[in-house]
C-alpha cells in the first residue's frame, strides 16, 4: 500500500453518532474528507446537523442525514432499516450526554440516560449493524475520555458511562477480531470544544492541564479525529479492543 492508498475510504460508509456539531462533525469531516460517504447522527439540532453535511459537500464529499434518538432502540433499529439498509463499514459512537455534576448528586433519571447515550447505544448499534460490518471487514470506534478511568472533577455519570463504554469496547473487540470486525476506542484528555466549555470549573482547569500537559496545550477536535482515522485503515488491524489515549501525555504526569 502507498502512503495515499491506505487512508483512502472511498467507498466506505461510515455512521458517526452525535455529529451534528463539536468533535462529532470534526471526526465526519474527516473521515468524509478521505473519501468514506458519512451518514450524520443527530437528535434535535437538525440545522447543525444540515450544516455539517453541507460542509461536507462543499469540500467535495458525500454526506447525508440519519436522525435517531439513540435512547431509543426502536428509533436505533429505524435508522438502520432506513438510511443505513445499503451497509455500513464504519461505526464512529460519539454521541455522549450528561450533567456535570459529582456523582453523588446524579438523579436516576440523570444516570440511566447516560448509560444509554454513552454506553448502550454503542451496543444497540452494532447489533444492528453486525450483518453488514462482518461482511465488509468493518470497524467500529468507540469515543471516550480520560474521566472513563480516572476521577475527573464534576463527571459523574458521565465518567462512569465511559467506563462502561470502554469495557464494552473490550468485550466486543474480543468477541468480534474473529468475524473480521475490528472494535476499538479513543479517550481524549481536556479538549477545546463548546461542550466541554459548560464544565462549571473550565475555567480554572484549563491553566492547569496545560500545565500538566507534555505537550503543552489542550486538545483540539483534529488530535481526536485522527486517531479515528487511523483505527478505520488496515494500519490498525493487529489492533483489538484497546482505547487509545490521546492526550499529549497529560495522564503520564498524574
Amino acid at each position: 500500500m502507498t502512503p495515499d492508498s491506505v487512508f483512502d475510504l472511498t467507498g466506505r460508509r461510515a455512521l458517526v453518532t452525535g455529529a451534528s456539531r463539536g468533535l462529532g462533525a470534526v471526526i465526519a469531516r474527516t473521515l468524509a474528507g478521505h473519501g468514506a460517504h458519512v451518514f450524520v447522527n443527530y437528535l434535535r439540532r437538525e440545522a447543525d446537523a444540515q450544516d455539517t453535511v453541507r460542509a461536507i459537500i462543499e469540500a467535495g464529499g458525500t454526506a447525508s442525514l440519519a436522525p435517531a434518538n439513540l435512547a431509543r432502540p426502536d428509533e436505533v433499529r429505524a435508522m438502520f432499516a432506513g438510511p443505513l439498509k445499503e451497509g455500513l463499514d464504519i461505526l464512529v459512537h460519539n454521541a455522549a450526554i450528561g450533567s456535570f455534576k459529582p456523582a453523588h448528586q446524579v438523579r436516576a433519571n440523570q444516570w440511566d440516560l447516560s448509560m444509554q447515550v454513552n454506553a448502550r447505544a454503542l451496543l444497540l448499534c452494532v447489533q444492528e449493524a453486525l450483518p453488514r460490518l462482518a461482511e465488509r471487514q468493518g470497524r467500529v470506534i468507540a469515543v471516550s475520555s480520560l474521566g472513563g478511568g480516572r476521577v475527573m472533577p464534576d463527571y459523574g455519570a458521565i465518567g462512569v458511562s465511559k467506563a462502561a463504554l470502554e469495557a464494552l469496547t473490550r468485550y466486543l473487540g474480543v468477541e468480534l477480531a474473529g468475524r473480521g470486525v475490528r472494535v476499538n476506542g479513543v479517550a481524549g484528555g481536556l479538549l477545546d470544544l463548546p461542550s466541554v466549555r459548560q464544565h462549571p470549573s473550565f475555567d480554572d482547569i484549563v491553566p492547569d492541564t496545560i500545565r500538566r500537559t507534555p505537550a503543552g496545550r489542550l486538545g483540539s477536535a483534529d488530535d481526536i479525529a485522527r486517531v479515528v482515522l487511523f483505527l478505520c485503515t488496515p494500519l490498525s488491524d493487529w489492533i483489538v479492543g484497546q482505547t487509545i489515549v490521546a492526550d499529549g501525555g497529560m495522564s503520564l504526569t498524574l
